[in-house]
């Protein structure tokens, strides 16, 4: 009978009764299991509602910067005050704290009940096997915050205290397992851009190639030679050595078909204004300058005004070269006048009638100089 009437207790604490999930007694941070970090943030919104005004937090700062951070550096509750209202728990809009079951906390040490954040700390999976149907609705916005934070927390800011030292070494065996893998996957990444380096290098080779060739069939066309215009025209050059020669055989060509220099050389050569067009047109100066008595032709000058000198250096330089190879070719011609076997007169005559022409020379290579520099400087 004493089994089926009557008011009947559970024999505490050997019996326990299973408290359900909206029990509160005091608050607890929550962390969480895989990254150790904490979901509260700092803002204050539990400290500012709670009642008897028990709840008291500092924020982190970046060290770097100094700017504070998504992270509390310590967080205080002193549980002999807390009235277990669970307002903190629920205007926490990060779900970082939340009400304990733990009841059983009588104590004759009164400053043990001014509890710290590393007491303070449990991690979610805790607080799910307490509270498993409230865990549930919070879990997605509640990580999904947490994601957003640790983005902003530097170094180890925002890890649990007790697993800092756990987390970061972990974090040196992933980064140092990376470092280690790196090496192996840029060695194929090498190997594969190896071929691609060398088709860019070979380009401007094959480019000019191409060019040399257009360049020798428009010479062969405008000569009037068939054959070597079809020779030009059956594949793109590969080199400038074939390049050269295909340019070599058109002029021939040219030369048979009774074109003129000045359009042979016009449709040959129209090279980029560089240091290089500034030495040719130097050389042609200086050739010029020692045919002495000989009339400048139009095949001399005229490369000379179609490769104007890229700067104003490569100008200077080509007329001093220009100057001081008819100043050579004046003094050579001096020279053979006065060992000729012929009269003084003659000799003078042809001397004097050299310097002219190799001065003009000179005065027109310096001017064609000068005038390509200042078109290149107000081009620029």
């Amino acid at each position: 009978m004493s089994k089926s009437y009557g008011t009947f207790t559970v024999e505490y604490p050997e019996q326990r009764i299973k408290l359900p999930e909206a029990y509160r007694n005091m608050p607890v941070l929550l962390y969480d299991d895989e990254t150790g970090h904490e979901l509260c943030t700092s803002c204050f919104q539990c400290q500012r509602i709670c009642p008897p005004q028990v709840i008291h937090m500092t924020q982190a700062k970046d060290p770097a910067s100094g700017k504070p951070v998504p992270s509390v550096a310590e967080f205080i509750i002193e549980y002999d005050a807390c009235m277990s209202c669970g307002f903190c728990a629920e205007v926490c809009p990060f779900d970082a704290i939340k009400m304990d079951h733990e009841f059983e906390l009588s104590t004759h040490d009164h400053p043990s009940l001014t509890v710290y954040k590393r007491d303070l700390n449990r991690p979610v999976s805790y607080y799910e096997s307490i509270a498993p149907g409230f865990w549930a609705e919070a879990r997605e916005r509640a990580y999904k915050k947490l994601a957003t934070n640790m983005k902003r927390r530097p170094g180890a800011i925002g890890i649990a205290p007790h697993l800092t030292e756990k987390i970061t070494a972990a974090q040196a065996q992933a980064a140092q397992a990376a470092a280690a893998q790196a090496p192996a996957a840029k060695a194929p990444a090498k190997k594969a851009a190896a071929p691609r380096a060398a088709d860019t290098a070979a380009a401007p080779t094959d480019k000019e190639a191409k060019l040399a060739a257009i360049r020798a069939r428009n010479a062969a066309q405008k000569g009037g030679s068939a054959p070597a215009a079809g020779t030009a025209a059956d594949a793109p050059l590969p080199t400038d050595k074939e390049a050269k020669l295909a340019a070599i055989r058109a002029r021939n060509a040219a030369k048979k078909g009774g074109s003129t220099p000045a359009a042979e050389t016009s449709a040959e050569e129209s090279p980029p204004t560089d240091d290089k067009a500034a030495r040719l047109a130097a050389i042609r100066a200086r050739n010029a300058a020692k045919k002495g008595d000989a009339t400048p032709s139009e095949e001399s000058d005229q490369p000379a005004a179609e490769t104007p000198p890229a700067n104003d250096k490569a100008a200077r330089l080509a007329a001093i070269r220009a100057r001081n190879a008819a100043q050579k070719a004046t003094e050579a011609a001096e020279q053979a006048a006065d060992s000729a076997t012929s009269t003084p007169e003659a000799p003078a005559s042809s001397s004097e009638e050299g310097k002219p022409l190799d001065e003009k020379a000179a005065r027109l290579a310096e001017i064609r100089a000068r005038n390509a520099a200042r078109k290149k400087g107000d081009q620029e």
